[in-house]
């Protein structure tokens, strides 16, 4: 008996188990608790609303990121467009200080040294006085009626701190773009499940809101390696502030088309991710910390492992079936051949394994589809193809990056 080919089997088996069990824990929370369609309603009440923009080097995106700031639906006497621009050294400033000048009862620009994007918010905070912060990067931009939709969440229940939105890739064309668009639906799906735990755990620099009420009581953001809306996520939970999901607010930003600029981009989120649950390890499985502690920090953490390891089982499998094929060449010098038999009906593997993989994928496509009807996303054929059959060769680069850079303690890039 092949004692380790046994052993490496029995963790594949358990990946798919930790993957197949909480898919079907969340299809489960969908049908208990679909989430609700948008309607006409209008607040009954318009809290005074301070949008920041920090932005370094987003001469490209600054000025339409803005443009949709300034067309939201909301009484344009109660918001208000805060740039603040973290040390620039293109020509984001000159834009800035003219969007400020165009719209000199809307908008402020603020021009600072460099010191992150964290000190950049801070400085938003410091320099208004409205009742809800929000944060908009300057790569994204917003749909009109999103800010409205955000605030009738508010409105609807006082207890919720701090809202997210349904965030969509910003016209994908690239592979890699509709990849990310697919991965984004998805997104959609889990972070409206994970509102259903009142457990989410990220609040994503593209247009989150916060009551004031939130930096008065647990401080402003941090550094956090690089992942401050990740931190004060889990910092709100740790202090029992509720988060909620405006599902029906959109919003829409640009991701990297580039294999590198996504690597880099998705190392950081990963490696944040693993040294915030470090930080904060006194949560994971913690019944204190309700659903986020006892499921989704504990089964992110397992995701997070059973990915690397099934791609290393991969590698593996794989270097060992192309050492066994050379080391037979070499013994029988009979070269590889593909008879039209081998390629029968009869050959194909129905294992245990192969049924327990189609559920997981059959698992995460329904996902991707409720995630498309929840938040009325397009999602193309091809992109669903391109998602399917390359997502899982990449997501284990930025994975391993993210997990060696962890262990090393080393500051991950912003860019």
């Amino acid at each position: 008996m092949d004692i380790p080919s046994n052993l490496g089997s029995l963790g594949v088996y358990l990946c798919l188990f930790v993957a197949l069990y909480f898919e079907v824990f969340l299809l489960m929370s969908y049908l208990e608790k679909k989430p609700a369609t948008k309607t006409a309603d209008l607040p009954k009440r318009y809290p005074s609303v301070a949008m920041l923009v920090p932005c370094f080097n987003e001469a490209a995106t600054l000025a339409q990121t803005v443009e949709s700031l300034l067309l939201l639906q909301y009484p344009k006497e109660k918001m208000r467009v805060l740039i603040i621009d973290d040390g620039s050294t293109d020509t984001t400033r000159q834009i800035g200080e003219k969007l400020a000048m165009q719209n000199p009862s809307q908008v402020q620009f603020y021009h600072k040294e460099n010191g992150g994007k964290y000190t950049a918010l801070n400085f938003g905070i410091s320099h208004s006085t409205a009742e809800v912060l929000g944060c908009l990067d300057a790569d994204s931009f917003v749909a009109s009626d999103a800010l409205i939709e955000a605030v009738k969440q508010f409105e609807g229940d006082t207890s919720i701190m701090a809202i997210t939105p349904a965030m969509k890739v910003y016209r994908p064309r690239k592979v890699l773009e509709l990849i990310q668009a697919v991965e984004y639906t998805f997104g959609i799906f889990y972070k409206k499940m994970f509102d259903n735990l009142s457990a989410i755990n990220v609040l994503p620099g593209p247009f989150s809101l916060y009551k004031r009420e939130v930096f008065e009581r647990i401080g402003m953001f941090k550094h956090a390696h690089n992942t401050e809306d990740m931190e004060i996520a889990f910092r709100m939970h740790a202090n029992g502030l509720k988060i909620a999901n405006a599902h029906n607010a959109f919003v829409y930003t640009t991701v990297p088309s580039t294999f590198k600029t996504l690597i880099k981009q998705r190392t950081r989120w990963s490696q944040g991710f693993l040294q915030n649950a470090r930080d904060y390890k006194y949560m994971v499985g913690n019944p204190r910390f309700g659903n986020f502690g006892t499921l989704v920090l504990p089964f992110s953490l397992l995701s997070f492992a059973a990915g690397l390891y099934m791609a290393g089982y991969a590698l593996y499998h794989l270097g060992y079936t192309l050492w066994s094929k050379v080391a037979d060449i070499s013994v029988t010098h009979v070269p590889l051949y593909l008879s039209p038999q081998q390629l029968s009906w009869f050959y194909i593997n129905t294992s245990m394994m192969l049924f327990v993989i189609l559920a997981v994928l059959m698992g995460t496509a329904l996902a991707i589809i409720l995630g498309k009807r929840i938040a009325d996303t397009e999602v193309t054929v091809k992109a669903l193809v391109f998602y399917f059959a390359l997502f899982g060769f990449v997501a284990p680069v930025w994975l391993a990056r993210a997990a060696w850079g962890a262990a090393l303690a080393r500051e991950s890039k912003w860019r």
